[in-house]
């Protein structure tokens, strides 16, 4: 979906009639020229790549030319369940980083945005919640459910205070349902808020991760919709999910710990909390996201 100079078939040849140019289907320096034109006069960053916001300032959503009304054709395991429009940013930014992120809650992503929507901290949330599993291990109902809370084009505030601001304009953010970080009480496993944790919801860490040795596990099926998303992500917004998480532990640099790159907004591509802040823990590096990492 995003286009740029190499680029050949269909969407070009819509593009070109677009631009009102010749339509041939191969992203020359002709069409370059004209959508550099085009970027002039709509205000927009004047790159020569055809992202989301120059297709809606051209009017023109390039995924409705790739369904037809079968629903199995779409991202239907995409729930829309938005922010009220005082919640977040309406702002349209460019994105070029993902930043992970855990809950610290319970397993229902409904109550999380309500929950966000309600509360009086401004315009906090994230684009995109994955469901969970309740401690108990009972309740699995909105186990990796994905809900969109906040279309793409804008954002919410996620990140908290330091860093780039420009990386906080321009991310995209996921957040997925687990209570994190546990603390063992008499021989019990219990969340932050005091609710006991069945142990096959435990993940115990050989090494303690910014003062926990242990938090909710993140599930199969979470891990399953979180890597749906960053590919679905990668692919619609043109990023390289590769940079940031995956580079550091090809290098031997630990994915989770902060970086000062991440932090000042230098390393795009896919990010987690902990690489912006010192005193965050999601999400944590549990032996199964480290291997999903890996895959990507």
């Amino acid at each position: 979906m995003v286009l740029k100079v190499g680029s050949t078939g269909e969407l070009v040849r819509i593009l070109q009639e677009l631009l009102e140019i010749k339509v041939d289907g191969i992203y020359g320096n002709v069409t370059w020229r004209a959508v550099k034109h085009f970027q002039q006069k709509s205000g927009l960053l004047q790159d020569g790549i055809v992202g989301p916001l120059t297709w809606k300032a051209l009017k023109f959503n390039p995924r409705e030319a790739n369904i037809d009304t079968d629903r199995e054709k779409y991202e239907n395991w995409i729930e829309s369940y938005h922010l009220p429009e005082n919640e977040y940013v309406d702002k349209e930014t460019s994105k070029y980083y993902i930043v992970n992120h855990h809950t610290a809650g319970r397993e229902n992503p409904y109550k999380t945005i309500d929950h966000w929507a309600n509360d009086n901290r401004g315009r906090v949330g994230t684009n995109y919640v994955i469901g969970g599993i309740s401690t108990d291990g009972s309740k699995i109902e909105y186990d990796g459910k994905i809900l969109q809370s906040i279309n793409d084009e804008y954002y919410g505030w996620h990140i908290g205070p330091g860093g780039s601001f420009y990386l906080k304009e321009h991310s995209l953010s996921i957040e997925v349902c687990s209570a994190g970080g546990l603390r063992n009480v008499n021989g019990i496993w219990k969340t932050w808020f005091g609710e006991e944790v069945e142990y096959s919801q435990v993940c115990e860490l050989k090494k303690p991760f910014r003062g926990y040795r242990a938090f909710q596990k993140y599930s199969e099926e979470q891990l399953k919709s979180l890597k749906a998303v960053w590919l679905y992500l990668a692919n619609k917004h043109n990023i390289n999910i590769r940079e940031g998480m995956q580079d550091w532990m090809i290098n031997n640099k630990n994915p989770f710990d902060w970086h000062i790159d991440a932090y000042s907004g230098k390393t795009k591509g896919m990010l987690n909390h902990t690489n912006l802040r010192k005193d965050k823990s999601d999400m944590f590096p549990q032996p199964e996201l480290l291997d999903l990492i890996r895959s990507i």
